[in-house]
């Protein structure tokens, strides 16, 4: 005999700011593209508008995965008729150009270690040069760290060229008034 489901009692949430609620539900997302942005029409649906730009606005429609009988017995190819392809032309093709443009740009990847873990990196550096077994043994090395692990994150420092130089810089200081006096 099946057991019977169980009801889970729903109460009114009385501290719930209903207009702030159903202001957040109207309010349009954040788009972050700027040429999206720039190209939308307001008096126009989503689906129309990116048709507009000539940008899927379902994916799974624009790029179908065949089905498994349609593989195993393909279908002789069609020829596409010309007027459809007319058809489909977007009316703002600039915005895909702007998109395609900003993709292709080198970008800059600015890397940078966490401040607790350049000072330990620098601690040990300081204190044992390259001699990462004893590195391991250090005090400092809280998360214990075998003396592989810790050689890659020192060459994960050396890899960061702001930090690193910064730490050869002050190095070399510390070295120049240790001379000094």
């Amino acid at each position: 005999m099946p057991r019977g489901v169980k009801k889970q009692n729903k109460k009114y949430g009385y501290n719930v700011n209903r207009r702030k609620q159903w202001k957040k539900a109207r309010k349009m997302p954040t788009v972050k593209c700027e040429q999206l942005k720039n190209a939308w029409d307001q008096h126009k649906s989503v689906h129309q508008n990116l048709m507009d730009m000539g940008v899927a606005s379902d994916p799974n429609k624009v790029l179908r995965i065949p089905k498994v009988h349609e593989v195993m017995a393909p279908q002789p190819i069609e020829k596409m008729d010309v007027d459809k392809a007319d058809k489909s032309k977007p009316l703002k093709p600039h915005v895909i150009d702007e998109m395609m443009q900003e993709a292709s740009l080198p970008y800059a990847k600015r890397m940078k270690l966490s401040d607790p873990m350049v000072k330990y990196c620098i601690h040990l550096m300081d204190k044992y040069g390259e001699d990462y077994k004893a590195m391991a043994r250090d005090k400092k090395n809280y998360y214990q760290d075998t003396p592989k692990q810790i050689k890659k994150k020192i060459a994960l420092f050396k890899q960061m060229p702001e930090q690193y130089k910064k730490y050869l810089e002050d190095k070399k200081q510390r070295e120049e008034e240790s001379q000094m006096s």
